[in-house]
């Protein structure tokens, strides 16, 4: 039986193949919705009666639906794949390769696969085509480079929804307690699986439970207090089984990296315990948070005394980097604010792009001007206090889009290196450190300007950058959108301890994204950073006095 995974697959390449021969419109869309939809639908859409049960699921597309059910293929697709190989879509994991750059790869140099255009890349073939200069070569040198790196897991802000929906369906099917653990409870960027605990029940009752689930395609192993399954989705769910008194022992060893687990005496090893506090006690040392369980000293830190209080959810009291409709974002001030007031914060800065980030619908200066007016003017009655700011452009010289004067106006700039990231380390830390020295920006948003997975973010030399920083009290940020979670926890972990201001934004564009924010605290935790290290925990007095002093109207820079 197919899984959706696998049905929404065959969707999306003829979707994307479809448009590579030169199709557009809302068809190719419609495909596309499709198959995120059934890749999603939480029952196998291979049982359902009418694969219309899954939204955006039409009567055009439930028939391929039914014919790949029914005979594993579809048609359509493998005449196409006749035409253009389905090898081709490979390209498109290339950074700065897209569907019409490999279109014409194909059609123009005959290059059909990563390898093709590696080798074609090499022979120094690529210069005979229309728009292939130097720096697109080495955009895409830089490409085949990267996918080299990759990991090929799965985003946090896919695997903690789906670990969540999981554990309540296993919980609700058994009746027993459910924890998330692994690398989704350590808040890991990326993980491989998704790892839950089942507290209570004994193992064969919890995995047959399990794999009459409708998220489960099949169960692939099972030991003795364990077993592994294939979600519908694509994934993989290990479940493991403990009971009561036991509880914590299994929490640890089911939480903690491999290096940690080592350094505490092996998994093996742990002292018998039913809740965590209980086992590190009696290992001598403190409880030791999820998102710490890594071995970056944590262990001696806990034995010592030593281990921060981590910053919280709750800490927060605003966001300072988001999108309404006056650019790219899905929803007006009002109602980001009424959003931002259901997480109980204090105050919200309403920042959208600049005229430079044309295809963000970036504001011009007029444009900027009206929203100044208009968004200071809901303050009387907005649930939370609004600050107007922007997310401003750098130019790849340095300079902002907006003149000083208009910056010092706005409450909160925000600025941002969208452009000019494979330039060198000297280069781009020279860029940023002269935006720092600007006494009109107060945050620089996701610093190097990565994807997770999927583009490589710009060197720098974050010694430079921290000690700018700090002179100039600017703040860096943890940019929570779960495709870019940047700065790393890593280099997180350095800015703070290099007493760095750090703001923690959902550079939300939706108001459902707002709640984004949780990614951006599981890195901070994963930093070890205190809620007093981040200015969006501040109460709003503090923070209008920390903007106020960073604002000097018409002085040169």
């Amino acid at each position: 039986m197919l899984t959706n995974s696998q049905i929404a697959d065959h969707l999306r390449t003829y979707a994307d193949l479809l448009e590579m021969a030169g199709e557009s419109g809302f068809r190719l869309n419609a495909y596309r919705r499709a198959a995120e939809a059934i890749r999603q639908f939480e029952r196998p859409v291979a049982q359902e009666p009418d694969p219309r049960a899954v939204p955006t699921v039409g009567p055009g597309i439930a028939a391929i639906v039914v014919e790949l059910v029914t005979t594993g293929r579809f048609q359509e697709l493998d005449e196409l794949q006749e035409q253009m190989p389905a090898s081709l879509l490979g390209l498109l994991d290339v950074p700065g390769v897209g569907l019409k750059t490999a279109a014409r790869l194909y059609h123009e140099l005959g290059i059909t696969s990563l390898e093709d255009l590696d080798a074609t890349l090499r022979a120094g073939r690529l210069s005979t085509l229309k728009g292939m200069g130097p720096k697109v070569q080495g955009r895409i040198a830089d490409g085949l480079a990267f996918l080299q790196q990759r990991s090929g897991r799965i985003s946090i802000g896919t695997a903690l929804p789906l670990a969540e929906r999981l554990a309540a369906e296993i919980g609700a099917a058994i009746s027993t307690q459910v924890h998330i653990a692994g690398s989704v409870r350590r808040m890991c960027e990326t993980v491989g699986n998704i790892d839950l605990l089942v507290i209570g029940s004994t193992s064969s009752t919890v995995f047959a439970a399990v794999a009459d689930l409708p998220s489960i395609a099949s169960q692939v192993d099972q030991g003795v207090d364990w077993a592994t399954y294939l979600l519908q989705q694509g994934s993989a769910l290990r479940v493991a089984v403990a009971p009561p008194e036991a509880a914590g022992t299994a929490l640890i060893r089911w939480t903690g990296s491999v290096d940690h687990l080592v350094h505490l005496g092996g998994a093996d090893a742990l002292p018998l315990g039913a809740n965590e506090f209980e086992v590190y006690a009696t290992l001598g040392m403190a409880f030791i948070p999820p998102e710490l369980r890594e071995n970056r000293g944590e262990i001696d830190a806990a034995k010592q005394g030593r281990l921060p209080r981590l910053i919280d959810v709750g800490d927060l009291r605003g966001d300072l980097h988001l999108h309404s409709t006056w650019s790219d974002g899905a929803g007006d001030p009002e109602e980001m604010a009424a959003a931002a007031a259901e997480l109980k914060y204090d105050y919200l800065a309403i920042t959208d792009h600049s005229g430079g980030l044309g295809v963000a619908g970036g504001l011009r200066p007029e444009r900027l001007n009206q929203q100044i007016e208009y968004v200071r003017g809901l303050n009387p009655a907005a649930p939370v206090h609004l600050l107007i700011g922007s997310e401003v452009e750098v130019h790849r010289d340095g300079r902002l889009d907006f003149d000083d004067d208009l910056l010092a106006a706005l409450d909160l700039v925000v600025a941002s290196l969208h452009s000019g990231l494979r330039q060198t380390e000297d280069e781009f830390t020279e860029r940023m450190c002269r935006v720092i020295a600007n006494p009109n920006v107060d945050i620089i948003a996701h610093p190097t300007g990565r994807l997770v997975e999927r583009r490589q973010g710009a060197n720098v030399d974050w010694s430079r950058v921290f000690e700018a920083a700090t002179q100039t009290t600017t703040a860096l940020e943890i940019n929570a959108d779960p495709a870019r979670l940047d700065m790393a926890d890593l280099v997180a972990r350095e800015a703070a301890r290099a007493g760095v201001l750090i703001a923690i934004d959902s550079d939300a564009h939706h108001p459902g994204s707002l709640r984004n924010v949780r990614y951006g605290i599981g890195v901070a935790r994963r930093a070890w950073i205190e809620a007093s290290q981040v200015v969006n925990t501040w109460p709003l007095p503090d923070v209008l006095a920390w903007l106020a002093e960073r604002k000097i109207p018409g002085q040169p820079t």
